[in-house]
């Protein structure tokens, strides 16, 4: 019984951890809860007794282990459903973040320039990722990596008016190459008030076949309201217009949340904050 079930753990713990490298999901949540759930799974199934030809061993090893996937799943699938409720931080200056992830990067935007190297080495005019003129000659492009676990809810960064919301239609491959950010389907949005308009780019990848925006061109928004969905993986960039006062806090590496964390500051504030 006990080499059966020590190789479908191992089996089960290794499979799991393969799916959580690919997803690019954080180990520091993932390896405690596969460690967790194949215990159990084995454990639960070492309670099953089921009269049936041949070892029975076999058999409740291999329903251990799929009972580990089956909980990762249900488990997977609450998490990346869940809309929870916020209540953005009380600081109207702030520039909240629009996705929940992780920033990949923080570039500077130079005469207009995609601040990203693709096709080849070469820059891109920022209205061919955006799918429409964006005046920021230069400014701030702060990319977010939504993994398949995040909230996949964005909300407003700042409060405002919507003033533009278009579609950029395009394929659906893998965010993992700079190409794709110009070649998948995206959302381009702004939002502005008397201090500052930003740009929101919702981009879909391999898995992505929808981008719900929640709201329309000449909509009031209050900042940290619920602005749109994307599912599964995906990335949202958030675009800052260069101005006197803005502060950018936002770092390579930080794990943001939308409507939460503050990305940067502006020394005058404008625009409504409320709860959502």
């Amino acid at each position: 019984m006990f080499p059966a079930f020590l190789i479908a753990g191992f089996a089960t713990a290794g499979l799991l951890l393969l799916v959580a490298r690919k997803a690019e999901l954080r180990m520091a949540w993932a390896v405690p809860w596969i460690g967790g759930v194949t215990v159990f799974g084995l454990w639960l199934a070492s309670r099953v007794r089921v009269p049936l030809p041949g070892p029975p061993a076999v058999f409740q090893a291999a329903l251990g282990a799929a009972a580990a996937f089956g909980a990762t799943l249900l488990a997977a699938a609450f998490l990346f459903f869940r809309d929870p409720r916020r209540t953005p931080p009380d600081r109207p200056e702030a520039v909240l973040s629009p996705a929940d992830g992780k920033i990949i990067y923080v570039k500077t935007l130079e005469n207009g320039r995609f601040p990203i190297a693709v096709k080849k080495g070469r820059e891109i005019p920022l209205k061919d990722f955006t799918g429409a003129d964006f005046p920021m000659e230069r400014g701030v492009q702060i990319g977010i990596m939504m993994s398949y676990l995040d909230v996949h809810i964005n909300r407003a960064p700042v409060g405002g008016r919507v003033e533009r919301l278009s579609r950029v239609p395009g394929g659906f491959h893998s965010l993992k190459h700079a190409d794709s950010l110009l070649e998948n389907e995206r959302v381009f949005s702004v939002i502005g008030n008397s201090e500052i308009r930003v740009g929101i780019v919702q981009i879909a990848s391999r898995l992505v076949r929808r981008i719900v925006p929640f709201v329309d061109e000449g909509d009031e928004v209050r900042q940290g309201a619920r602005i749109g969905a994307i599912r599964f993986g995906s990335q949202v960039d958030l675009l800052l217009p260069d101005r006197d006062g803005l502060t950018v806090t936002a770092e390579v590496g930080d794990y943001v949340k939308a409507g939460l964390t503050i990305l940067a500051r502006v020394s005058n504030p404008g625009g409504p904050a409320g709860e959502e």
